[in-house]
């Protein structure tokens, strides 16, 4: 078996520290345990056994994730982190040789971890000039028989668009149960959105992938979880046996009073946040249609902008930050050149001096 590299990553992990101006993450920034202490007021009581784990996960947070998609306690699969969550999903629903199909652009993890299990993919395009919205009239002349998955991310990733429940996903998820297919749905950034949003969930072919990491700001626990179907969660819940066994008991009951005590504030502190670098970034963007133009988020953290500039995305980014300090993400990495992700999580004062030298390295290249 070849373990596939992801480009994103290594190009992430290995330039941030470097970068003056990080505009390349798409993350809330983490609590800290002050801000934790005064919005939960949860403290962990002297006698817990820090050794416990619990192969099924810590059913005080599975009783909120109960409460929070009106499902069972056995359609939930703890997991560390939002990764290992689609990964379970993927090995427990795809073979060799079997086909899923995967939206474009996408995040790079999404189609190659799947590749790992000797799966192929089939490319399913969302379109610049229509919003980058989801093409569920193309979707049926993308199954053969050997499909088994469609993945999806909502909001979507790289892009920030978001996907109508009733609109989008539900056409989607009626067309695959036609065909005795399942559809799995990132929701990590759900809640990050402008406008409230329903999860995909109850859909009865429809699995959802979550975690604490990206608008919570709780990610160093790694508490993430899967909802499914009664049969896949039970193939997940297996397969998870063969990887860490069992999941952060700690890290669940922390956020289990997290999400039942402060799951509001937390996604105003997220809102708080983004909503006003939106506002910076949307008047750069305005001001800078010369050189970039857009398909507005519905929210969150991240878009992917296209440039004016006759470069590669990857020479374009690595030019940026090596000229100019800033970082963004090569639209390559997500399956579309001539764009790239960026992302606005950082301080408004990051963001400003970022787009400033964005907008200088671009000019020069213009």
């Amino acid at each position: 078996m070849k373990i596939p590299r992801i480009p994103l990553f290594e190009w992430l992990q290995d330039n941030h520290e470097r970068a003056e101006y990080v505009l390349a993450f798409n993350k809330m920034k983490g609590l800290s345990k002050r801000e934790y202490d005064e919005l939960v007021h949860f403290d962990l009581k002297p006698e817990l056994d820090l050794g416990r784990g619990d192969p099924r996960g810590a059913n005080e947070f599975k009783e909120i994730l109960m409460e929070m998609y009106g499902c069972g306690i056995d359609n939930i699969v703890t997991t560390s982190g939002g990764t290992q969550a689609n990964f379970l999903v993927f090995m427990s629903t795809l073979n060799k040789d079997d086909e899923f199909i995967i939206e474009q652009p996408g995040y790079q993890p999404m189609w190659l971890t799947p590749e790992i299990m000797g799966a192929r993919k089939v490319q399913w395009f969302r379109h610049f000039k229509d919003g980058f919205h989801l093409d569920v009239h193309a979707l049926e002349d993308l199954i053969t028989d050997r499909t088994k998955l469609i993945v999806l991310t909502n909001p979507h990733n790289p892009t920030g668009v978001v996907a109508d429940r009733e609109l989008e996903i539900k056409k989607v998820a009626e067309i695959a149960q036609a065909k005795g297919i399942y559809v799995l749905v990132d929701e990590i950034f759900l809640d990050g959105t402008s406008v409230p949003q329903v999860s995909a969930y109850g859909l009865s072919n429809v699995i959802i992938s979550s975690s604490m990491t990206k608008v919570y700001g709780l990610g160093g626990q790694r508490t993430g979880w899967i909802i499914a179907p009664l049969e896949i969660a039970a193939e997940c819940q297996l397969t998870k046996i063969h990887t860490n066994g069992s999941t952060s008991y700690v890290g669940e009951m922390m956020n289990a009073h997290a999400l039942r005590d402060a799951r509001k504030l937390l996604v105003q502190r997220f809102n708080k946040h983004s909503l006003s670098n939106f506002r910076v970034l949307a008047e750069w963007m305005e001001t800078n249609q010369d050189i970039m133009e857009w398909v507005m988020p519905h929210g969150g953290i991240m878009c992917f902008p296209k440039y004016r500039v006759n470069i590669s995305s990857v020479e374009l980014c690595q030019k940026l930050l090596d000229d100019h300090g800033v970082m963004v993400n090569p639209g390559e990495y997500f399956n579309l050149d001539g764009h790239i992700r960026l992302g606005y999580a950082c301080s408004e004062n990051i963001l400003r001096s970022g787009l400033n030298a964005l907008e200088r390295g671009l000019k020069e290249l213009s």
